[in-house]
């Protein structure tokens, strides 16, 4: 995390290392050096200038001008991505994806990815999709595999559908699984066609049960004879 009882004056420094050690990284105002500009980012991250981390995790996680290492990358990029840095989350989201020094998740991906995008990162918007892509497909396969039994959701996503017309609108994404401000949801339309909430399906009543993101469920095509239905 940054240092505490950093001073301006401190941070007008931090900050003028940082643009040297751009300088360094992209060759513009000096020859491109990236040991060089390591050293720079890293002197302006003593000072407590979080882009600098940002930058110091991505070469740490290369290992341009430093030898790799993951940990001190996601340290880095992790402190970078809480205070909402387009960059560190995107390369985090990428990072998430494959499960380059943490484990796998393509939710946590998507996320990041998208935040990133939100805030205008360049070609974020491109992998978000491509990552949502990915999960809608797997999402999709699950709940036709699944038994059509009860109405369950984990943290990051719709986990098994109630009933067919429910298993068909969350196919069609006519009802979505949203992370509120309550904890995970399910939106669909109330009767007056508004966005609303969901606390149980709206065609066989069965509530919405949260459950965890590994549940284990027994595809068996005597209880879901949709099984395999596109």
């Amino acid at each position: 995390m940054p240092e505490e009882n950093v001073h301006p004056g401190d941070l007008d420094d931090a900050e003028k290392m940082y643009q040297l050690g751009l300088s360094y990284l992209y060759g513009t105002d000096a020859p491109k050096d990236y040991a060089k500009a390591a050293e720079c980012f890293k002197a302006s991250c003593a000072k407590g200038y979080m882009p600098s981390r940002r930058e110091l995790g991505i070469m740490y996680a290369s290992g341009q001008g430093v030898e790799p290492d993951m940990q001190k990358a996601i340290r880095y990029l992790g402190d970078a991505a809480d205070s909402l840095d387009p960059s560190a989350l995107y390369h985090l989201g990428l990072m998430y994806e494959v499960g380059t020094g943490v484990p796998k998740d393509m939710q946590k991906a998507v996320r990041m990815l998208a935040y990133a995008a939100e805030m205008g990162f360049p070609g974020a918007d491109v992998d978000a999709e491509r990552v949502d892509a990915v999960l809608t497909e797997q999402r999709n396969r699950n709940l036709r595999a699944r038994p059509l039994l009860k109405l369950q959701i984990s943290d990051v996503d719709v986990e098994a559908a109630c009933c067919k017309p429910m298993l068909d609108a969350l196919l069609a994404q006519d009802i979505v699984f949203i992370d509120s401000f309550k904890g995970p949801a399910l939106l669909g339309e109330d009767k007056d066609g508004m966005d609303a909430v969901l606390d149980r399906c709206p065609f066989c009543g069965a509530p919405v049960q949260i459950v965890p993101r590994d549940k284990k469920y027994r595809s068996d095509k005597r209880i879901n004879p949709h099984v395999g239905m596109t």
